[in-house]
């Protein structure tokens, strides 16, 4: 299995593909690499694809360290360390978050970015009084289940959706620190200065993101589209993925 040492800490990886583009595919808070299953290969028969395990997360190390800049500066790390050219960040959820951090600290690394019902520009809040909660979902297997099929409405069952709640129990211990650093990000001012062209894919029955968040995050951002899924949930890698990739490979084909 590949492992890149980066920043210290032994990254997963994987990639497919060929081609001038690379699509690099980032998931959310709580997740794993496998979020792009439903995708990964289908896109790989049209470019060159990479996905990658955060700190914490899946099949690379936990040393600890867990933040929005800290994700940011290891993908970074990991798009220079493989050579990547012409890179799109496709991140979902919390991998948003990562992906508009890439874009304000490092603007020349991408060629464009893929929001999908992604934390929101101006940064999200958790309530301090949900922290109970949080730490009883992440030692609790059943909790976790229940809170992923709240996120994916449309796909909680089969074999692929018990992997994730696997991989969420893994990742479990980055939660906390994760929606902290969530909350204390904002990209507005600084995207306002980029030019990145970007693609915002928002599932309307999402029950953390909401749709005002995402209209301010595409006014955020001046080069910017936003594609509505109605009836999909928070996470269209997983219910909607057919349409991902038709709708990924048409913002793709803007800089072909």
């Amino acid at each position: 299995m590949p492992h890149k040492r980066i920043n210290g800490v032994n990254l997963y990886y994987e990639e497919a593909g060929q081609g001038e583009q690379t699509l690099l595919l980032i998931h959310g808070n709580v997740a794993s690499s496998r979020w792009w299953d439903p995708m990964f290969d289908t896109l790989a028969r049209t470019h060159r694809v990479v996905r990658v395990d955060l700190r914490g997360c899946g099949k690379s190390e936990a040393p600890g360290g867990n933040s929005v800049p800290q994700y940011s500066a290891d993908v970074r790390a990991l798009v220079q360390e493989l050579g990547l050219q012409n890179v799109i960040a496709v991140g979902h959820s919390m991998g948003g978050a990562i992906s508009m951090d890439i874009a304000t600290v490092a603007p020349g690394l991408l060629k464009g970015m893929v929001l999908v019902n992604s934390a929101p520009a101006e940064g999200i809040v958790t309530p301090e009084e949900r922290r109970p909660l949080i730490e009883q979902m992440i030692a609790d297997r059943n909790l976790m289940k229940m809170s992923l099929a709240a996120v994916m409405p449309t796909a909680a069952q089969g074999e692929l959706f018990e992997a994730l709640v696997d991989d969420a129990m893994i990742a479990g211990p980055t939660c906390i620190p994760n929606y902290i650093s969530l909350g204390e990000t904002d990209y507005r001012e600084a995207l306002a200065a980029t030019s990145l062209p970007t693609l915002i894919i928002y599932g309307d029955m999402d029950s953390l993101i909401a749709l005002d968040m995402m209209e301010r995050t595409q006014q955020a951002i001046p080069d910017s589209e936003m594609v509505l899924y109605e009836g999909i949930g928070h996470s269209p890698n997983v219910e909607a993925p057919e349409r991902m990739v038709e709708d990924l490979l048409r913002f793709a084909a803007r800089f072909a």
